[in-house]
């Protein structure tokens, strides 16, 4: 039905994923929106179930990130699902280098023929983009009807809407300085009516684990994925070798 998508998304043809929600990162300053998947995956003990490949991204090939013991490899674009929750994470490891057409047109007919219901991307922005350091530091924009048409949710999550904006070809789009292709794919998704919401915080590059964490606890708020407990917050393996610790022994 989808060959050109056939070739670059491998999941096994029986997993549903219908009325499913897809959660990705974009690539972006101090790669948050990648963090906090990891933390969502280590938190919600999520399997790989297939990958991705597209020219958009540099290819790599890794050991898995969330198991010492695990014989699994990890690549550029991995697909990842849990038994408790209808959420199926993309999590995204190397820079992206080419044009993004392809990439955005294979994850709509990706999300299409699942059947999936709605995407949400994580990102971030330049800190020094941030005007009013006094509000909460948890943006949003959002084409979905279920968050749009419900006032009392969003108010009770304590988001800002995003309203920076540029002008492209006399078109009027919003804008994320510093946050990658989140807001081209949130256009993208507009146009294709497929329901689609970014959060995003303010952060400067460095250690950017509490950035992760307070874009987990924004994201938590609104599906109830743990318990508001950090104990339930599990960080990967591999966050122990960030800035400079050794490599293990075993990847020589």
């Amino acid at each position: 039905m989808y060959p050109h998508l056939v070739k670059m998304i491998k999941i096994p043809d029986e997993i549903n994923l219908e009325n499913y929600t897809l959660i990705l990162p974009s690539v972006a300053v101090g790669n948050v929106g990648q963090l906090c998947i990891d933390l969502l995956i280590s938190s919600l003990d999520m399997h790989k179930i297939g990958s991705l490949w597209n020219s958009m991204f540099l290819p790599i090939c890794g050991l898995d990130p969330y198991n010492k013991n695990s014989t699994s490899l990890c690549t550029t674009a991995d697909f990842y699902l849990g038994g408790c929750h209808n959420i199926i994470l993309l999590q995204l490891r190397s820079p992206y280098v080419g044009s993004s057409n392809d990439f955005f047109n294979e994850l709509a007919q990706f999300i299409q023929q699942k059947k999936i219901s709605k995407i949400i991307i994580l990102t971030s922005s330049y800190d020094y983009e941030c005007a009013n350091r006094s509000e909460s530091r948890i943006r949003y924009l959002t084409s979905d009807d279920s968050l749009l048409n419900n006032e009392k949710l969003l108010k009770s999550l304590h988001w800002t809407k995003h309203m920076k904006s540029i002008t492209i070809k006399s078109t009027r789009q919003y804008y994320i300085p510093g946050g990658g292709f989140a807001n081209g794919l949130y256009e993208y998704f507009k146009e294709k009516e497929i329901p689609c919401t970014v959060l995003f915080c303010y952060c400067s590059e460095g250690d950017n684990v509490s950035d992760a964490l307070m874009l987990f606890k924004g994201l938590n708020d609104w599906l109830n994925l743990v318990n508001d407990d950090t104990n339930d917050i599990k960080h990967p393996p591999s966050w122990e070798f960030f800035f400079g610790n050794p490599p293990a022994s075993n990847m020589y």
